[in-house]
């Protein structure tokens, strides 16, 4: 991502250290708020006649509102929403994160702008942090509601196949929020995903070349008893049985170089 490192150099002191953390602690604290009846989410989402009206909060407390319901999922939610952002920060640096977060928030906000009979909140902005956390981290293994362990690769899998449904059966908004979601990841993971294609492409190749050379040496019809080379591997190697007294009726199997070996070792003694 050279354009990236190089708006990193100019602008890199507007990362915003541990800012999804303080988001985490802001949507605990709306979870709280709504449940006492203090602050309804209706007053939270994009939406542009609000807006317009004077509402401009709605322009950031939309990031606040919780996708969960119910208190133990939101604690699960907000624990692996931290454990993303703090690891694509530790592997980007705070003002990459910082700048993926701010893209994905942006582009919701335009959009929501355009649409003005849509109520906007942030759900598919924070599934973008986990999908990159999948993608940089994918072997990495969590406690599903803190009991059943998966990797983060497989959780991706389920999440993207989720996308797709929604997008198949969505409004025109969750098609857009979709789309906007998926253009950001690329925007920053497209080197990535083409360098994992490619890996995957070559080890596949790799795999494939190991058991067709596996398929070529266990289809052979004689094998040296001594050096274990068959006709499959060595196919201009001459084989020969032995049915000397040592070898028995039945025969064992020799290259040719090994059988002379077998017959002067073996061959009587005057």
């Amino acid at each position: 991502m050279i354009w990236l490192d190089r708006l990193e150099q100019k602008y890199g002191h507007w990362g915003l250290e541990g800012l999804i953390r303080y988001v985490s602690m802001l949507m605990l604290v709306v979870f709280f708020l709504n449940r006492s009846g203090m602050l309804p989410y209706h007053m939270l989402y994009l939406h542009r006649d609000s807006i317009l009206s004077g509402q401009v909060w709605r322009l950031f407390t939309f990031l606040l509102i919780p996708h969960s319901t119910n208190f133990l999922f939101l604690i699960f939610e907000l624990s692996i929403l931290v454990m993303c952002a703090d690891g694509l920060e530790a592997k980007w640096g705070t003002f990459k994160l910082t700048a993926y977060y701010m893209v994905g928030a942006i582009s919701n906000i335009i959009v929501a702008l355009m649409l003005p009979e849509v109520q906007s909140g942030s759900y598919f902005i924070y599934l973008s942090l986990f999908l990159g956390f999948a993608t940089i981290y994918p072997d990495y293994e969590i406690l599903l509601f803190f009991i059943l362990p998966v990797k983060m690769k497989y959780l991706a899998l389920l999440s993207g196949a989720s996308m797709i449904y929604s997008f198949v059966v969505g409004s025109l908004f969750i098609k857009v929020a979709i789309a906007l979601s998926i253009g950001n990841y690329l925007l920053f993971f497209a080197q990535d995903v083409v360098a994992s294609v490619r890996q995957n492409r070559r080890q596949y190749m790799r795999a494939a070349e190991y058991e067709k050379s596996l398929s070529r040496t266990e289809n052979f019809r004689h094998k040296c008893s001594v050096c274990g080379i068959t006709d499959a591997s060595n196919p201009e190697t001459q084989f020969r049985y032995c049915t000397c007294p040592i070898c028995g009726e039945n025969g064992t199997p020799f290259c040719a170089e090994h059988l002379k070996e077998h017959k002067q070792q073996n061959q009587p003694q005057n």
